[in-house]
């Protein structure tokens, strides 16, 4: 007992004189307030993961988000480290005391800095956890912009297509035409016995006819390009017509066109948001081994999508 006594009272002088003693009392409850941090932090880290699962369209944010998070997390366990390394010299300090092994003077030294590094250390994680309360907000921000944007763009692609079907009702009953909406997209079908004969590429006058009564219901639609794309089935091309059309991808390629001349000069369309592309047999929408799959596989697809700066802005909101 009197080993022991000695210390304290020597402590309890040095304390009254210099108020500079800091307890285990105080080390504990540093320690409880970083641990505090610590749990806040797993906190903010699920909510973070909750979100990020919420819409594929930040994927590329959560991976960016993921690789800061994961550098946060590995800073905190260094902190967390040293926090260790700090409450063990603390635990040596104390143990150097009872047994008087350096001067009080120094344990006092030791201490302070030991504190000081405390401090230093629960400002950091405060404002780390500042900085991850507003990446998160951003990212919520984000999400929703996103999810209003793809809802109102649905309610729009759906009233487009409604407008198209009962536009061209009479072409659709009587099979010359197909709509279908998949996804972002709506594409117009139109079967190519309608517009070209076999091997060419000059469109008849029933084909005219047809493509201005589409054209004229595909110009009522805004916030949309219109690609033409060409397709044909798996037969090569034969004889003469080598000469004019190597192969089926300059015959697809050539019919595109042709629709996309009528659209610009016959129905006044914006020549901007048109756009041509041949596929020739390389995209069958059924097998080419039978003739009626043939003839299904050679078509002329009109597909409506997004406008690029819609896309482009989609992309930096993204990024």
């Amino acid at each position: 007992m009197r080993k022991v006594a000695v210390p304290a009272l020597l402590l309890f002088f040095v304390a009254a004189f210099s108020g500079c003693i800091v307890s285990k009392k105080d080390y504990l409850l540093k320690s409880d307030e970083a641990d505090r941090f610590a749990v806040s932090y797993r906190e903010q880290k699920e909510k973070n993961d909750a979100l990020t699962k919420d819409h594929q369209a930040l994927l590329r944010d959560h991976k960016n988000v993921t690789g800061e998070r994961d550098l946060l997390k590995s800073r905190l366990e260094t902190e967390r480290a040293v926090a260790e390394e700090l409450r063990v010299q603390n635990q040596r300090l104390n143990e150097i005391i009872l047994t008087k092994e350096v001067s009080q003077t120094r344990i006092i030294k030791d201490t302070m800095e030991i504190n000081k590094k405390l401090q230093e250390t629960n400002t950091g994680l405060r404002e780390k956890l500042v900085i991850r309360e507003d990446e998160l907000k951003r990212l919520k921000a984000d999400y929703e912009y996103l999810q209003k944007r793809k809802k109102a763009e649905l309610t729009r692609l759906k009233t487009t297509y409604d407008e198209l079907v009962e536009g061209l009702k009479g072409e659709i009953e009587a099979g010359e035409v197909q709509i279908r909406r998949m996804k972002d997209r709506l594409s117009v079908n139109l079967v190519e016995k309608i517009l070209f004969d076999s091997g060419k590429a000059d469109l008849k006058p029933t084909g005219v006819k047809i493509l201005r009564k589409v054209g004229a219901e595909l110009a009522k639609i805004e916030g949309k390009r219109i690609q033409i794309e060409g397709h044909t089935d798996n037969v090569p091309i034969g004889g003469r017509l080598k000469e004019k059309f190597p192969t089926n991808w300059e015959l697809s390629a050539s019919r595109a066109m042709a629709v996309v001349r009528i659209l610009e000069t016959d129905v006044g369309m914006d020549p901007t948001l048109l756009s041509a592309a041949g596929y020739g047999e390389h995209q069958p929408v059924v097998s080419n081994k039978t003739a009626e799959g043939k003839a299904a596989n050679r078509r002329i697809e009109i597909v409506l999508l997004p406008l690029y700066e819609k896309i482009s802005e989609a992309s930096e909101s993204t990024e």
